[in-house]
């Protein structure tokens, strides 16, 4: 199970990496936002190492949006375009069972994605709010699915997972000072309301096996640190075995 995260949800590529490596095998994957991202391609049965050639050669500076009418600084029409190259259209023909969760901005609901049209599913349950306009999709409209549930383990016993591996990548609060800017306060207080929201959920719905991958100081915008974000998850990882 594979949290949001933005730049630092690239940790999930670190600890797949150390799991293939032992053998393990997932029936089930289930994500949130950049975790459905990662979650996704691993489901359609890229390895670890592909996922990370992907983010490596991925422009992600490229994926921001000019266009002054935009109401998010990603562009969709990009972002789809990412996931065209690298996902199938459908849940149905992946190799791992996948679940990703949004949040209906309409009615304020969480949603499970697990059949239909996978690469609308993962645009939707990834869309930040203030970076990514909200997403339609199947005739609602959309944001990330961190929004209500960073840490998606009550979507992995959705579809009956007996033993949940989670890992968590949601943005630490414990940063000095307080931010100046008006983006970094908005930053600041879905960083606050995430760690309170995904503690309480966590206790809900706890986990087998729980990672905490160590990225004290790391930016969800921050994809340029690719290389120690990666590592983060390996040493996370590497403590379960």
């Amino acid at each position: 199970m594979l949290s949001g995260g933005g730049a630092r949800g690239l940790a999930h590529i670190g600890v797949l990496e150390v799991l293939e490596a032992h053998g393990f095998e997932a029936q089930i994957v289930a994500g949130t936002s950049m975790g459905a991202i990662i979650g996704a391609l691993w489901a359609a049965g890229k390895s670890a190492a592909e996922i990370l050639e992907i983010a490596r050669r991925t422009p992600w500076l490229r994926l921001l949006s000019l266009n002054p009418r935009s109401s998010g600084f990603i562009s969709e029409r990009r972002m789809r375009e990412l996931l065209a190259l690298h996902l199938p259209e459908t849940f149905e023909v992946l190799q791992r069972r996948l679940i990703v969760t949004a949040t209906d901005l309409e009615t304020g609901q969480l949603a499970y994605f697990f059949e239909g049209d996978l690469r609308g599913a993962v645009l939707a349950s990834s869309a930040y709010p203030g970076l990514f306009s909200p997403v339609v999709f199947n005739r609602r409209t959309f944001v990330d699915g961190g929004v209500l549930d960073n840490l998606p383990v009550d979507a992995a016993r959705f579809l009956q997972a007996k033993t949940v591996l989670a890992v968590d990548v949601t943005p630490e609060i414990a940063l000095p000072g307080v931010p100046r800017t008006a983006i970094g306060q908005i930053r600041r207080s879905v960083d606050i309301m995430q760690n309170h929201l995904t503690a309480a959920r966590r206790a809900l719905y706890p986990p087998e096996k729980y990672l905490r991958p160590e990225l004290g100081g790391v930016g969800i915008e921050q994809f340029h640190r690719i290389e120690e974000i990666v590592e983060a998850g390996r040493r996370a990882a590497r403590d379960l075995f």
